[in-house]
């Protein structure tokens, strides 16, 4: 299992899959201060526990060769509880099932690297889940164009057509072991997976799942290899068939989804020796 379900995990939910753990979606909705305390601003509580040391920051030390003080701001970033997670369409619906309120918001990493300001429900690509979707207005430069809220089954629709449009479906934390938000990732647009394959500096842990390629169904044509984010995924020239490299798998299944012969299936991590305990 992975780390996330080590800490988070409960047997009794989901096989341990810590996203499956009901309890993982209860946070609470605000900070109990002392009367006298008052309102310190907007990021004071649970969110203020993830330290700000930016992405930028560790692209810095990198360049730098400064790998020791690297190798601290990467762990006090997963220590203090940022981290993601890939999930596949079938455990992304589970996921939905255990969320409330679900609502539809602005991709910010879009606003960043394509200047895209999404201000409407036909426009949103990001997904946020649980109580802090109910204290939204705390945030208004983020959230400019509002909230759209969805039940389980809009929320199932909406994300079945980003798996279609081809997107990743990742899991952020925010503060451990609290799953906030379920963002519809592609690259390089999006910080998730460009710092992860680009940089080998992401907080992204792969899935538990990893894609084969059955050869025997596999017709050579293609359309799974248009959809890979993660460069692992290639077409086979002499084989005439597709070829996954199950050690740059994430186990997203966009491959899967979109194969018309189901020449592909997603196999459980553990039980492939191999990449069992290969979870970056």
């Amino acid at each position: 299992m992975c780390v996330f379900c080590d800490q988070y995990g409960d047997p009794k939910h989901g096989n341990g899959l810590w996203y499956l753990n009901p309890k993982n979606y209860s946070r609470n909705m605000y900070k109990l201060r002392d009367p006298k305390e008052g309102f310190k601003g907007r990021m004071d509580g649970p969110e203020a526990s993830i330290p700000s040391h930016s992405l930028s920051e560790l692209i810095r030390l990198a360049d730098e060769g400064n790998f020791e003080q690297f190798n601290k701001v990467h762990q006090a970033r997963v220590k203090g509880g940022a981290g993601s997670q890939v999930v596949p369409m079938a455990d992304a619906d589970k996921v939905l099932e255990l969320s409330f309120p679900i609502g539809l918001i602005a991709c910010i990493c879009r606003k960043h690297y394509r200047a895209i300001d999404e201000r409407n429900e036909h426009e949103y690509t990001c997904m946020g889940m649980g109580v802090g979707m109910l204290k939204w207005e705390r945030w208004p430069e983020r959230y400019k164009g509002g909230v759209k809220f969805l039940d389980v089954e809009e929320a199932k629709e909406w994300n079945h057509e980003m798996d279609e449009r081809g997107f990743v479906h990742i899991l952020m934390l925010f503060g451990a072991p609290y799953i906030g938000g379920f963002c519809q990732c592609d690259y390089p647009n999006c910080d998730a997976i460009r710092h992860t394959v680009d940089f080998n500096i992401g907080n992204v842990v792969k899935g538990h799942y990893v894609a084969m390629v059955d050869y025997k169904k596999c017709n050579g044509c293609g359309i799974c290899a248009q959809r890979c984010q993660w460069g692992a995924l290639k077409f086979d020239n002499t084989l005439g068939k597709s070829n996954i490299d199950i050690f740059k798998c994430f186990g997203c299944g966009l491959c899967q989804t979109a194969c018309p012969r189901d020449a592909i299936t997603l196999v459980e991590r553990k039980n492939v020796p191999a990449v069992a305990e290969v979870w970056r």
